[in-house]
């Protein structure tokens, strides 16, 4: 897998869905929960001289971990974070609640857009809950030469089908339940299983139901992500 994860479970599990890659002395993060900086505190950075998250939307199982991140990488590791956002009206957003609502130092973080990353190839809109219409948003990412495609958190597969050329890994979500505002394994499946036919290495994520979800996609070539460390 060209991404690593901390965690791979859906808003209501213990393990936030939080993926990460590592480039030279860049740590770059996408989306960042509770669970997840506590999971990186724990491992530490390394040789990282700079941290990166990039933000696929707002809920809280995807942003939470991101303030305590700023505050223990400025006092306790002396990294530098920049926060990546595909809208303007999504960085604005944050920066509020950096600033105002968590007080995180200034000279501690920076906001930018997302598609000035060199590891942002294309900013993909998707839909996903009708609170965050316009506000949801998903990545074709360049790791080294390698590509994948990251839903976020999505309730349609089609605005990243375009991208999904041989020898793209599509790092998907799942859901067991049929919530209406996730894709729902058991409609999407013929889908996927079409979608890694044609060369594309499909991985899941996001999982409500790992159980279910791994009963459904028993006797294919779709896997679940791998959570780093175990």
């Amino acid at each position: 897998m060209i991404l690593n994860f901390f965690g791979r479970g859906a808003a209501f599990t213990d393990e936030h869905n939080s993926a990460f890659f590592t480039d030279g002395n860049d740590l770059v993060l996408i989306d960042h929960s509770l669970p997840a900086f506590n999971r990186l505190r724990r491992m530490g950075v390394g040789n990282a001289g700079h941290i990166y998250v990039i933000v696929t939307h707002t809920h809280s199982d995807h942003i939470g971990g991101i303030p305590l991140l700023i505050h223990y990488a400025h006092y306790i590791w002396h990294i530098p974070v920049t926060i990546a956002a595909a809208s303007e009206e999504v960085r604005g957003q944050l920066g509020f609640c950096l600033d105002k609502v968590e007080g995180c130092e200034k000279s501690a973080y920076e906001i930018v857009p997302a598609d000035t990353l060199k590891w942002v190839q294309n900013v993909i809109p998707t839909a996903h809950t009708a609170g965050l219409a316009g506000r949801c948003f998903g990545y074709r990412l360049n790791v080294g030469g390698r590509y994948a495609v990251y839903t976020g958190d999505t309730k349609t597969l089609a605005p990243f089908l375009p991208y999904l050329a041989d020898g793209t890994e599509f790092y998907c979500e799942a859901a067991a339940f049929d919530s209406g505002v996730h894709i729902y394994i058991n409609d999407a499946l013929p889908a996927l299983k079409d979608i890694a036919a044609r060369g594309t290495k499909v991985y899941l994520m996001h999982l409500d139901d790992e159980e279910k979800i791994l009963k459904a996609i028993a006797g294919t070539d779709i896997s679940l992500v791998t959570v780093y460390g175990g």
